[in-house]
């Protein structure tokens, strides 16, 4: 069999599984409020939890950098493709973060799995939650260390994976603080604790609580007074650009720059990226960025409100409604394009089987309109299911 017949085949598989995915293609900026495949629709399936992408302050700020820089870096960061305003803006995200260091990536995916498969090694124990994203499950397999992944934010799972995990040249738990197909929130202060109790290094996976979360958008362990040993942001969400982010010690921000794999061995991101997110960070930090953040969890609390099924925190972006059947989740997707929303249907392998949800996901730029309907037809949808 050639490699299209292989190819075809697998195709005819998710497709018989209700599974295989089809491109939608949104024309114009990201926003509240999208042209996706020529009509024009709410967006509830985007990250842009702040409404920064499609902001003509960061555009602009694009557009000066692309006049002076030109289109792309031209190499890695470790030979010709440092720019300065890839050091200015690890600069600005020390700051913001009140960290030693910092190493910028090209993607999020690209930062999980670098400083995971930098940090852990053969031998080493990794402790790492079920629901965890992709790119953290691939780190630690990169990695080559000793896995152990428990169930989801289980603490006393974790304690006993760390004290079954003898004397070790290291030992790390990883998670996610806000979860992306959940919404829900780790406990980042009692594993913190329990780190510091077994001598086990921290990482935590902030990508949907950066910008989004906390004191001038710090994310959810600045919320909780808690310093992880790397914290990974994302600038693709919240702060509405591309990229991602360690935040770390100064020495361990060294390593990455001489180890981590994905960021050796990738061009550097071109300068009117920083650029931009230099400017969606000065938003994010100021009064503007408070009341975009409030307005946000204004709107997730009034959505759990009127709609019971909804799951997740209170206060979080990431509203998922359970349905459970693959086929049934992209019925209610598609009746729900018909009202004029556009709520993503999640199935597997994105999330475990027999737990396809619709995930609802908010903005500061959505209205209380946009809000209320999103909740009267997500409920009708659920309903009639």
């Amino acid at each position: 069999m050639s490699l299209d017949d292989d190819a075809r085949a697998e195709l005819a598989t998710l497709e018989g599984s209700h599974r295989l995915r089809s491109q939608r293609v949104v024309d114009g900026p990201q926003g509240p409020t999208v042209t996706l495949d020529g009509v024009e629709v709410v967006n509830l399936s985007s990250n842009d939890y702040l409404s920064l992408a499609g902001d003509p302050r960061l555009a602009r700020a694009a557009a000066a950098a692309l006049e002076e820089t030109g289109t792309g870096a031209g190499a890695s960061r470790l030979i010709a493709g440092t720019q300065r305003a890839h050091v200015l803006l690890e600069q600005a995200v020390a700051d913001w973060m009140r960290a030693g260091g910092v190493r910028l990536f090209n993607t999020g995916y690209a930062a999980n799995v670098g400083v995971l498969s930098t940090l852990a090694r053969a031998g080493d124990l990794v402790i790492s939650d079920e629901l965890n994203h992709a790119s953290i499950i691939d780190g630690c397999r990169l990695a080559r260390a000793d896995v152990v992944v428990t169930p989801h934010r289980d603490l006393e799972a974790i304690e006993a994976a760390l004290a079954a995990g003898g004397r070790r040249q290291r030992k790390l738990v990883v998670t996610e603080s806000l979860f992306s197909m959940d919404g829900d929130i780790a406990d980042l202060h009692a594993l913190s604790t329990l780190c510091r109790r077994f001598d086990a290094a921290f990482v935590v996976d902030e990508a949907h609580a950066i910008g989004a979360c906390g004191p001038e958008g710090r994310g959810l362990c600045a919320d909780a007074a808690v310093v992880p040993d790397v914290l990974i942001g994302t600038f693709g969400k919240a702060l509405g650009t591309f990229g991602a982010f360690a935040a770390t010690t100064i020495s361990i921000a060294e390593l990455l720059w001489n180890r981590a794999r994905p960021f050796v061995f990738s061009t550097a991101l071109p300068s009117s990226i920083p650029a931009a997110t230099l400017a969606a960070l000065e938003i994010v930090r100021g009064t503007e960025g408070l009341e975009r953040r409030r307005i946000l969890a204004s709107h997730a609390r009034r959505f759990r409100e009127l709609v019971p099924a909804a799951g997740g925190a209170r206060d979080s972006a990431i509203a998922p409604i359970g349905v459970g059947d693959d086929r049934e989740v992209m019925r209610m997707t598609a009746r729900l394009l018909e009202d004029g929303l556009f709520v993503q249907g999640i199935r597997p392998p994105t999330v475990p089987e027999g737990t396809a949800r619709l995930r609802v996901s908010m903005a500061a730029g959505h209205t209380v309109q946009h809000i209320d309907k999103a909740a009267y037809c997500v409920n009708n949808a659920t309903r009639q299911s």
